[in-house]
């Protein structure tokens, strides 16, 4: 009885420790669980530099591998914003961190580790507080660390 009990747990566990390895679903929510609050935490970092125009921590948070930093230094960031200011938020609210994946793509997005979706009602100065605008902004991780991408 207790070698059948013992070949019956080994089983379950060699079972499911090989969903978590070939199924993605349960090992992204997982990762979900251990990963939203950091994602968050960034997400909020990033939008309150936004609302409050702290540029050199918006540049900071812009992923390193995106097209727009590898290509600008923050000094040309800082003229492009001067050339064309962006739209001023005036409220922001997470609405749902989603579509946590890893990076299948590693040819184009080689330091890359993971994606996932932050989607964030936001408004802005310039067009009242009735008017609300639904966004979802791709954020990744590298080396990591969460960035906007």
């Amino acid at each position: 009885m207790r070698k059948a009990f013992k070949i019956t747990l080994v089983a379950l566990v060699v079972l499911a420790a090989s969903a978590f390895m070939f199924w993605d679903t349960p090992r992204n929510a997982v990762a979900m669980f251990l990963e939203k609050d950091t994602i968050e935490q960034t997400a909020h970092a990033y939008f309150k530099a936004e609302k409050s125009k702290d540029f050199p921590q918006v540049y900071a948070l812009l992923a390193p591998s995106s097209d727009y930093k590898k290509k600008f230094t923050y000094e040309d960031f800082l003229k492009d914003i001067a050339q064309y200011p962006p739209a001023e938020i005036n409220t922001y609210e997470i609405v749902r961190i989603h579509r946590l994946r890893d990076n299948d793509n590693r040819d184009n997005y080689p330091g890359v580790e993971k994606f996932v979706q932050v989607e964030v009602d936001v408004t802005f100065t310039t067009s009242g507080p009735n008017s609300v605008y639904n966004y979802s902004f791709t954020f990744l991780k590298e080396k990591g660390n969460w960035y906007k991408g």
